[in-house]
C-alpha cells in the first residue's frame, strides 16, 4: 500500500518498505527507493497533533540552522497527502544516525540535548501561529479532582483485566490525588515558548558525538519552556530510569540550556513542581487502555515511568527546587 502511494503521489519507486516499531500512536514506514531513502509517517489523529504545520515549521528551523526533518512535496506541490481511506501522511528525507532508548543518554548527549533545546527556543521566538499546549486551560481542566475521576475509571479497567501492577500504581495515584499539594502556577510569569512539544531522547537522531537532527514536530506548540527542559532531562538521563533525579546533573543540564536561551527566576522556582504536577494529573494508564495502536505498550512504559518519578518527587520536591534555585543565584 505505501509503495503504491509513493509511486502514485510522489513518483518514487519503492524497493523495500519496513514499518517502524518506535513511537506511540503514529504509523511510520522506512522506504528504500530508487531515488533515495525516505520516511513515510501517518500521524495519529489527536487534538495535539498538527501535521499540516510540521513541514513549514521545519523549513523555518532549517533556515535558522537547526537540523530537523526535510519534507518533500507530492506531485500537486503539497507537503500533506492522503491515502484512499483519508488518512493524512507526510514524506520526508531519511536521516541517518542512531536513536538512543529512553534513559540511556551518554554524558555528551545530555549536554547536547539541552543545548539543542535552547537553540530551538531561541530560533522559534520569531515564529507565529503555534497552538497553546500547557497554558491557562491546562490548569483549568487538568486538576487533581479531574485526575482522580480518570484514575478511578482506569482502575476499574485494570481490575477487570487482572492487571495487578497497574492496579497498584493507580491506587498510589488515587491516594496522592486525594491529598495533592495546592499548586498555583502563575502562567503569565512563566516563560512560555514556541517549542517541539514532545522533545525527548527518542526524537533525536545522533551521530558519534553530535545530534544529526530533531524529528517529529507534529505536536509543536507553546509550552512553559522550563517544563520541556525538565521533561527532556528525565527521559534521557540514565539515573532517572528508576525515578531518581540527580540534582547535580539536572543543574548541569539547565546550565547547558541557558547557554543558548534564557529563563527567569520564577521559571526555575516552578520547574520541578510544574513537571511533577503535569505527570501527576495526566492519566497515561487511560491512554494505554484507550489506544488501538499496535505499539500501545509505549504508553504503558511511560505511565509506569512517570509513576516512579512521582514517588521520588513526592518526597524530594523541596530539595530539588532549592538546588535549582542555586543556579539562578550564581
Amino acid at each position: 500500500m505505501v509503495d503504491i502511494l509513493l509511486k502514485r503521489l510522489y513518483g518514487l519507486n519503492a524497493l523495500k518498505i519496513e514499518k517502524s516499531v518506535v513511537g506511540a500512536g503514529s504509523d511510520t514506514y522506512f522506504a528504500d527507493c530508487a531515488e533515495g531513502k525516505f520516511v513515510v509517517k501517518f500521524p495519529s489523529v489527536s487534538e495535539m497533533n498538527n501535521p499540516e504545520t510540521e513541514p513549514k515549521l521545519c523549513e523555518f528551523l532549517l533556515e535558522k540552522g537547526v537540523n530537523v526533518c526535510e519534507f518533500i512535496r507530492n506531485k500537486d506541490g503539497n507537503f500533506l497527502s492522503a491515502d484512499d481511506f483519508g488518512r493524512v501522511f507526510h514524506v520526508q528525507k531519511f536521516i541517518d544516525g542512531k536513536v538512543y532508548d529512553m534513559n540511556t543518554a551518554p554524558d555528551w548527549l545530555l549536554l547536547k540535548s539541552a543545548e539543542m533545546l535552547g537553540k530551538i527556543h531561541t530560533a522559534l521566538k520569531a515564529y507565529e501561529g503555534l497552538p497553546v499546549g500547557i497554558g491557562a486551560d491546562f490548569f483549568r481542566f487538568m486538576t487533581p479532582e479531574n485526575a482522580l475521576h480518570s484514575y478511578e475509571n482506569s482502575l476499574r479497567i485494570a481490575r477487570e483485566n487482572g492487571d495487578r501492577e497497574i492496579e497498584a500504581d493507580l491506587l498510589y495515584r488515587i491516594g496522592l490525588m486525594k491529598n495533592f499539594p495546592k499548586y498555583q502556577f502563575e502562567i503569565e510569569k512563566l516563560t512560555c515558548a514556541n517549542t517541539h512539544g514532545d522533545y525527548f531522547i527518542s526524537q533525536l537522531i545522533c551521530g558519534e558525538d553530535r545530534i544529526n537532527a530533531v524529528i517529529d514536530w507534529t505536536t509543536a506548540c507553546v509550552h512553559p519552556a522550563v517544563w520541556e527542559v525538565v521533561r527532556s532531562y528525565a527521559y534521557a538521563a540514565p539515573e532517572c530510569a528508576d525515578g531518581v533525579i540527580n540534582a547535580e546533573k539536572l543543574a548541569d543540564y539547565f546550565k547547558a540550556y541557558l547557554r543558548f536561551s534564557s529563563l527567569n527566576k520564577y521559571d526555575i522556582e516552578a520547574a520541578a513542581s510544574l513537571f511533577y504536577y503535569q505527570i501527576s494529573v495526566c492519566d497515561y494508564y487511560g491512554q494505554y487502555y484507550s489506544s488501538a495502536a499496535d505499539n500501545r505498550e509505549i504508553y504503558l512504559h511511560q505511565a509506569v515511568f512517570s509513576t516512579r518519578l512521582m514517588k521520588w518527587f513526592e518526597h524530594n520536591i523541596g530539595g530539588i527546587t532549592e538546588d535549582l534555585l542555586n543556579i539562578s543565584d550564581r
